[in-house]
């Protein structure tokens, strides 16, 4: 029969196991998230420049009067 102190201890190493699997699955669940925001950072921007666009080719040029 195990005794307490190697309980703890094998308790201690599964732990830190489970740890070191999890660890990457969530770093990649990060990765996946930050590229999500910078895909939507460049979509609002690009409709941003694109309304900017518009309005300033809708406008008449004070170079054209």
């Amino acid at each position: 029969m195990i005794d307490n102190g190697q309980r703890a201890l094998a308790d201690t190493v599964f732990q830190r196991e489970e740890t070191a699997e999890r660890e990457p699955g969530d770093a990649l669940k990060l990765e996946e998230a930050r590229r999500e925001a910078v895909v939507e950072n460049m979509r609002r921007l690009r409709a941003l420049r694109l309304a900017q666009n518009a309005k300033s080719n809708a406008k008449p040029s004070a170079k054209s009067r």
